[in-house]
């Protein structure tokens, strides 16, 4: 008896298996660059419509400083 989700499983962790056995191995994470890019989307968003480029990248780089 094969089930369908179990195929669905079995092809995502074909799919991500150097990513899940780097983490066994070495028990390394992207979660820091996730992090990261949560902190920089929430930070564009809550400064959107700044009409000045310079001083929108000015404040980026103060925030993650």
């Amino acid at each position: 008896m094969k089930i369908n989700e179990y195929k669905s499983v079995v092809k995502m962790i074909r799919k991500h298996e150097p990513e899940v056995i780097n983490y066994f191995k070495h028990g390394l994470t992207n979660a820091k660059a996730e992090n990261l890019n949560g902190k920089l989307q929430r930070f564009v968003s809550v400064n959107y419509g700044l009409k000045d480029k310079e001083f929108f990248l000015y404040r980026t780089a103060g925030y993650f400083s």
